[in-house]
């Protein structure tokens, strides 16, 4: 199915949901076109018949002969101004409910992709196309219902109107109304590709410049504007030559709809007067043929616009679209089992998982691992060495391949993805919080959490020290990504937070990285007692982090090189010997 069919059909899904709505406006301007554009004219012309006739046979003439007609025309033409309001109301709240429905859709579907989903694309490229596929439907039912939908109206409506008038006329008009429209019609096919290229270059132009914003403290503190800015200009340069292509293909278009729409109302013009002079016909033929063909001709004109605002949108729906279409990578079963942690263990069996760019194969190969629930456990070994996949791997975040990974003896495979991670607190390396208050971030660990609880876990995690010298305290907006916070107060946020989820499974991926040597140690005693009772994972560069865990696992390339306790590792006088001698500042060297 082309990408155009798919756009259309999701739409119609979401217009369906509405449809009583849909309906209501849709029928709503074709009665409205009918009553306020159509019938007037004809009132018009028979009340030009009647002055003609009149006047032709001598006869006097009274304001009052005509009443009736007048009546008839501001009958209809208030008529119609109730009409459309209702109308508009109709389409307006029926918009609103849709675009609210597309929006909870694509939010939905992005939060629900996976990590190699987001890793592989730019947050700010999503953000605009989840925008334009939004708007793009707004814009596509603008132009549906009060464009093509009234434009058919007054075509059929003024050629029916016709054929009581002038027979012949009315068939030329359809026949020239036909053509045009068959014209414009491949002409606006042709510029499908063109919008789908300015679309696409243009997402192509944001998610260089939301890279570039994201990183610049980056490019101030390399220098790089210079070649920043020759970056960004290389992608609005493609963004400039694609709408110049757009626009010369878009000219030609207009230039002929505008000649053949002129040409039209010439024929009206002429035909109207030899029908006249030639035919004898009543003068109300010319008013009705100059009026209607205007009509038609307009919306003719409109029709152009039409198209290419609907190939626009569909060009700018096009990426979202295709996005939609994408199965996820990590699925949750049709039926998922229950999980209630009662121990905590977590046992790897002939696991084998490898990243689709690995150049040296699997990360992991046959690995086997069993971690007693309640157990302390620290991985240590050189970078790539797989510590960090395999905390991805038990929260889900990515798949194994081959194999099983269970905690309390139930495959994770088999359990809801939010179940699982419900489970799991996971301090990452590199914390991000939400551009929201300090109090905000910490609870979303515990979204229903008071106030005195939000307190309580900063305090355990050394956070409520700079926290209560902020300007606002717990209420200061952390700026975007966590901007305005140091690396060691995000990170001690971010331990707050893990603090107060107080799940049953504790992973800590590098999380004490960013705090000094002296916040280091306070914290980890908060970290002792959070780990009470509690499965704990421990990656850790700083090899004093873990010394105290229940046990060490020296990874060396996916496979267990060693494990035992820091004493015990230090009798063997192996791998981890070799890298705590080479501790520089109590972080191991890479």
């Amino acid at each position: 199915m082309s990408t155009t069919r798919q756009t259309i059909r999701l739409y119609w899904q979401h217009t369906k949901a509405h449809k009583l709505l849909f309906l209501a406006g849709t029928i709503g301007a074709v009665l409205a076109v009918i009553i306020q554009d159509i019938v007037p004219p004809f009132i018009v012309a028979k009340v030009f018949n009647v002055l003609q006739n009149t006047y032709s046979s001598g006869d006097h003439l009274a304001f009052s002969d005509l009443s009736g007609y007048i009546v008839a025309f501001v009958a209809f033409m208030l008529a119609g101004v109730v009409l459309w309001r209702v109308q508009v109301i109709c389409v307006w709240l029926f918009e609103i409910k849709v675009l609210r429905d597309i929006a909870n859709r694509v939010f939905n579907f992005l939060q629900h992709q996976g990590y190699r989903f987001h890793s592989n694309r730019f947050g700010g490229a999503l953000v605009t196309q989840t925008n334009r596929f939004i708007n793009s439907y707004e814009d596509l039912m603008d132009d549906f219902i009060w464009s093509i939908v009234t434009g058919i109206t007054a075509v059929v409506s003024s050629v029916i109107f016709l054929l009581f008038v002038s027979k012949a006329y009315a068939f030329i008009l359809l026949f020239i109304t036909a053509t045009y429209l068959l014209i414009i019609y491949r002409r606006a096919r042709g510029q499908i590709p063109y919008n789908r290229k300015e679309a696409s270059r243009q997402s192509e132009q944001t998610a260089a410049l939301a890279d570039a914003i994201t990183n610049i403290n980056a490019i101030s503190t390399f220098a790089a504007e210079k070649y920043e800015f020759r970056r960004f200009a290389q992608a609005s340069q493609r963004k400039y030559e694609a709408s110049r292509n757009l626009m010369r293909y878009g000219m030609k278009t207009e230039i002929m709809s505008h000649s053949m729409t002129a040409t039209i109302n010439i024929v009206a013009v002429v035909s109207g007067v030899l029908a006249i002079t030639t035919f004898n016909a009543p003068v109300g033929v010319l008013v009705l043929a100059v009026a209607y063909t205007q009509a038609i001709t307009g919306r003719l004109w409109q029709f152009g616009r039409v198209i290419r605002n609907i190939n626009k949108a569909l060009g700018d729906a096009a990426d979202m679209t295709e996005i939609l279409q994408l199965e996820a990578e990590i699925k949750d079963p049709k039926q998922p089992k229950e999980l209630k942690i009662t121990d905590g263990s977590i046992k790897f069996d002939q696991v084998r998982f490898g990243y689709d760019n690995a150049k040296n194969g699997a990360i992991l190969s046959n690995f086997s691992l069993d971690i007693p629930g309640g157990q302390r456990v620290g991985l240590v070994g050189h970078s790539g060495g797989g510590k960090t996949t395999i905390t991805k791997l038990i929260l889900r975040l990515l798949d194994i391949q081959d194999g099983s990974l269970s905690i309390d003896g139930v495959d994770i495979r088999d359990v809801a993805q939010t179940d699982l991670r419900s489970h799991v607190a996971y301090v990452p390396q590199e914390p991000l919080l939400f551009h929201r208050s300090i109090a905000e971030n910490i609870a979303y660990g515990k979204p229903c959490s008071k106030k005195p609880e939000v307190e309580r876990a900063a305090k355990l995690a050394h956070a409520h020290e700079f926290i209560k010298d902020l300007p606002s305290g717990y209420d200061t907006l952390v700026g975007e990504r966590g901007v305005k916070l140091s690396g060691g107060q995000r990170q001690r946020v971010a331990i707050a937070r893990a603090m107060l989820k107080n799940a049953p499974i504790l992973v800590l991926d590098e999380a004490t990285s960013a705090l000094d040597s002296e916040s280091e140690k306070l914290i980890q005693d908060a970290l002792w007692k959070l780990m009470e009772g509690r499965t704990a994972i421990v990656i850790a560069h700083r090899l004093s982090t873990i010394q105290r865990m229940d046990r060490i696992i020296v990874l060396d390339e996916g496979k267990i090189a060693e494990q035992g306790t820091h004493k015990e590792l230090l009798e063997t006088e192996g791998t981890y010997a070799k890298l705590w001698a080479h501790q520089s500042g109590g972080f191991l060297e890479e």
